[in-house]
């Protein structure tokens, strides 16, 4: 099901260039890179106790003093923290943290925010929208660096995973590769039994015969696409987009728990209900857990398929469930899924709901479900929903 909510130029004030560049000594090149550190404000003294405080820590700082300023160096360099403002001159640092989302060129970018006048409920709305962090003016340089530190520390941590997780399935197509014809006849057998297992489960549920054929589809030209922005190239490599489109039938198995009275209610769901429909994700990422833990094979495959299966009800906001992740700690193989499971439950006729046009599909999902979707891939959905339209129109039976 998709979500519970989804229907219903440059100068600073004083008038002197803002864009500086400072970078600390080099260091030998056996160590390894540091890390780059954009720092966006309209007060230069803010700037400057930051530039010291960082390049203390070996960090390479630039600066910006308006909006406008900070969206350009964005887009030239690879940067792994945005220190942001949120009162600029230009456009506030909330558009410049819209328009960091929307156009990632470094993954797993973290951004800490931070002013001296705003509310708490400004404070949850910036969070909500991407900042990883938050730090109220006037603040000391010991608090700076605590920030800066347990972001990037974060950010390494993300990095690592993706560079582990890109590894394993390199190896788990290697291995693919060198197996023999009857070995290469299990690999397709086992794909088909999923698909004929997902299906199952489909019926069930009522839904229409090809609507994981389509999941198939639009997760790959999702993936494809995505794979040409920064933040995600190294990521989306043909390994990682092929094991997607191979478990995105899986998605909804843990479904064939559910009671039909709950699966095919021709109606809105009461609370109760809802909280054991939702149950599906964490019943189906457990089936497929056990699973990987008795059979130890085909590794790569079984660790997205448990990703995809508990996880592609989560919100970029962390209002999704079951575990209310948020940003890029949903894994990126459910953000993925996410997109396309949603516009094609809004596509579709359902025994609760007619099915939506092209058009008030891509609407609801562009402008009409704030903090539901990453929007670097909203972004590529947006740009290639046309390709949607036609694998809908492809698989309809």
């Amino acid at each position: 099901m998709f979500s519970d909510n989804l229907i219903h130029s440059l100068t600073d004030r004083s008038g002197l260039p803002t864009v500086l560049t400072t970078q600390p000594t080099p260091r030998p090149a056996t160590e390894p890179a540091v890390n780059r550190v954009l720092i966006v404000d309209d007060q230069p003294d803010i700037r400057r106790l930051c530039r010291v405080a960082l390049l203390a820590e070996g960090f390479v700082c630039d600066e910006a003093g308006t909006g406008p300023d900070a969206i350009i160096l964005a887009t030239k360099h690879a940067y792994d923290l945005v220190l942001l403002d949120v009162d600029l001159p230009g456009f506030n640092g909330e558009e410049v943290l819209r328009q960091l989302r929307q156009r990632p060129l470094t993954a797993h970018l973290k951004v800490v925010m931070f002013s001296g006048t705003a509310t708490g409920d400004e404070l949850s709305r910036i969070l909500l929208g991407g900042a990883d962090d938050f730090l109220t003016k006037p603040f000391s340089m010991v608090q700076l660096r605590a920030r800066v530190k347990a972001a990037l520390r974060l950010k390494d941590a993300q990095d690592r995973s993706d560079v582990l997780n890109r590894e394993l399935l390199q190896v788990n197509t290697e291995l693919e590769q060198a197996l023999d014809d009857r070995d290469g006849e299990l690999i397709r057998a086992r794909n088909g039994l999923v698909l004929a297992l997902a299906k199952l489960i489909e019926h069930r549920s009522a839904e229409t015969g090809l609507h994981l054929m389509r999941l198939q589809q639009y997760s790959r030209v999702l993936a494809e696409e995505a794979a040409k922005v920064g933040a995600f190239s190294a990521i989306l490599d043909a390994n990682f987009i092929r094991t997607l489109e191979d478990c995105a039938p899986l998605h909804d198995i843990g479904k064939a728990a559910l009671p039909d009275n709950i699966l095919n209610k021709p109606g809105p769901l009461d609370p109760q209900e809802r909280a054991v429909m939702q149950t599906h994700t964490t019943i189906g990422a457990d089936t497929l857990r056990e699973v990987a833990r008795r059979y130890p094979f085909a590794t790569s495959f079984l660790h997205m398929a448990i990703d995809i299966a508990r996880h592609h009800h989560e919100k970029w906001d962390g209002t999704g469930y079951p575990d209310r992740l948020a940003g890029d700690r949903i894994p990126l193989s459910a953000r993925l899924l996410a997109i396309a499971d949603v516009y094609d439950a809004l596509r579709s006729r359902r025994v609760y709901k007619p099915g939506l046009t092209h058009a008030t599909s891509v609407m609801t999902m562009v402008e009409g479900s704030p903090g539901h979707f990453d929007p670097a891939l909203l972004e590529v959905f947006r740009k290639i929903a046309d390709q949607f339209d036609r694998v809908f129109r492809e698989f309809t039976e």
